[in-house]
């Protein structure tokens, strides 16, 4: 080999090692990009939760109860679909979240003004996000034995 072919050899090996590098860092950059954007995600979940307001059973009000469900949907979007990250999701929003399923899922009377009762509107993804969460409470409590 000539002097020549060695060196071309060497700054190959060094051109892909450092090709390895970039392959590296711009995958880390698209993970902090991921991760920037779910933490986004969370303001407009925060404007759709912030007037809801407490469904009374006993006088149903139509654009509260769309409004609810509306949030309701939204968070249950981003959980099942992980755009936000979930523990996020679940610290912020899982008792605002409960509270209002439980309410609703146990109103079996139509929404004034529309053909659905408050019941027929928990969708199964909304149903779904609220048995994740929920059992992401249940993985909260420590269990020990004697």
């Amino acid at each position: 080999m000539t002097k020549f072919e060695i060196i071309t050899i060497i700054l190959a090996g060094l051109s892909f090692f450092i090709s390895l590098i970039a392959v590296y860092l711009s995958g880390q950059a698209n993970n902090t990009n991921k991760n920037i954007f779910r933490r986004q995600g969370v303001i407009d979940l925060h404007m759709a939760w912030q007037d809801i307001s407490e469904v009374d059973k006993n006088n149903l009000i139509a654009p509260d109860i769309v409004r609810a469900v509306n949030a309701l949907s939204l968070t249950a979007s981003l959980w099942n679909h992980d755009v936000i990250e979930k523990s996020i999701l679940y610290q912020t929003y899982w008792n605002s979240y409960r509270d209002l399923y439980d309410t609703l899922i146990n109103i079996n009377e139509l929404v004034p003004g529309h053909k659905k009762t408050c019941r027929s509107l928990m969708t199964n993804e909304i149903t779904k996000a609220y048995e994740g969460m929920k059992n992401a409470d249940l993985s909260t409590v420590t269990q020990t034995r004697l």
